[in-house]
């Protein structure tokens, strides 16, 4: 099935031509509703690209990305330096929201995975996750990757919301691969600062096309029928709803360090080496 690069491409039409600074309305990728001109800069160094932001939800957006296989070259953006500190943070949240939330939880999933280092971690706290990355190369998991058409109780999609083109479509596969869908995404501060403001937005690699207001993940939310948890920039999509203060507590980072701690389950390390030497 397609991966988190594959809906990131999902473009109707590639074109190599350049747009003007026209910024007449366009429909918001979210809502549906009116999403007028809010700006436009320099992407990858070379495009001048439009953005839009929605009256109704707030969301932002670029224009259709025509220059994704270009800010694709590569699996991981040269700016994304705190990827292994943000490893061992979504691990100790992650594991939080699990023992407090999900405690009869077995079959995970992280989706857009990487090179599979918080799938590696998540088996090392005792966790059965498996891998998922149509672009990046399994280095960490191996063999422990997705198999198509298995589904799973828990899954997770870490900085994966603002890369999505067509947010709707890509959400509505992670949602049908699980009824608990847990993400991370940067919420658009209010008032929205403008464009050369907000370090996320981050233009130089290209692949940030896709901006989140509370309001708008509320919506989608509704659209596919689950219950929504958010605290900070970690949001929970849940079938059936689920304690709030449980989900506060599990994002704060010296309870969940303490709750780690105290509720300890078994490493899968060794076992997960014996099958490999099978």
């Amino acid at each position: 099935m397609p991966d988190c690069v594959a809906f990131a491409k999902d473009i109707t039409q590639m074109t190599s031509s350049h747009p003007s600074n026209n910024l007449s309305p366009v429909r918001c990728n979210v809502c549906g509703g009116t999403s007028t001109g809010f700006g436009a800069t320099e992407v990858l160094r070379k495009y001048r690209v439009r953005y839009f932001r929605c009256s109704v939800c707030g969301f932002i957006q670029t224009e259709s990305p025509y220059w994704l296989d270009e800010a694709y070259s590569s699996a991981i953006a040269r700016q994304d330096v705190g990827i292994m500190w943000r490893n061992l943070m979504n691990c100790e949240r992650t594991s939080a929201v699990l023992k407090l939330l999900y405690p009869r939880v077995t079959r995970c999933l992280d989706f857009g995975a990487g090179h599979g280092v918080l799938v590696r971690l998540m088996r090392d706290r005792g966790f059965d996750f498996s891998w998922s990355d149509l672009h990046a190369t399994n280095d960490y998991a191996r063999g422990f990757e997705h198999q198509d058409g298995t589904t799973y109780e828990f899954l997770t999609a870490f900085e994966l919301l603002e890369h999505l083109v067509d947010p709707i479509t890509a959400l509505g596969q992670l949602m049908r691969l699980s009824d608990n869908v847990f993400v991370s995404t940067c919420l658009v501060p209010e008032p929205a600062p403008a464009l050369g403001d907000w370090w996320y937005y981050m233009p130089t690699s290209g692949q940030h096309v896709s901006f989140y207001t509370t309001e708008s993940l509320r919506l989608l939310a509704a659209k596919f029928g689950r219950y929504l948890l958010s605290v900070g920039d970690y949001h929970l999509f849940s079938k059936r709803p689920k304690s709030r203060l449980l989900y506060q507590m599990a994002n704060r980072h010296r309870i969940a360090l303490a709750i780690n701690l105290v509720r300890r389950r078994r490493s899968l390390m060794m076992s997960d080496f014996e099958e490999s030497t099978q």
